[in-house]
């Protein structure tokens, strides 16, 4: 009798486009963490709403993309007030 062991093996898969993560379009490693409390009725923290997204590079240039965008909105609405 032999014995095979085959170790585990951790498959990740891009959250914005569905794509299964490997070495040719994962080479930035793209993470984004959105840390936040849920609130109850009366607007106290209650629990955890942190979300946690694992990104391909294609998703995570276009994300980084509309960040840069909201945020630079911002600005210039914060300017012209």
């Amino acid at each position: 009798m032999s014995t095979k062991t085959i170790p585990a093996q951790t498959i990740k898969t891009c959250d914005c486009c569905g794509v299964t993560i490997d070495r040719q379009n994962s080479r930035q490693e793209g993470k984004l963490t959105l840390n936040a409390h849920a609130l109850d009725m009366q607007g106290s923290p209650c629990a955890d709403a942190t979300r946690k997204l694992d990104l391909c590079d294609s998703c995570l240039y276009d994300v980084a993309k509309a960040v840069d965008v909201v945020l630079s909105a911002a600005r210039a609405q914060q300017e012209g007030k």
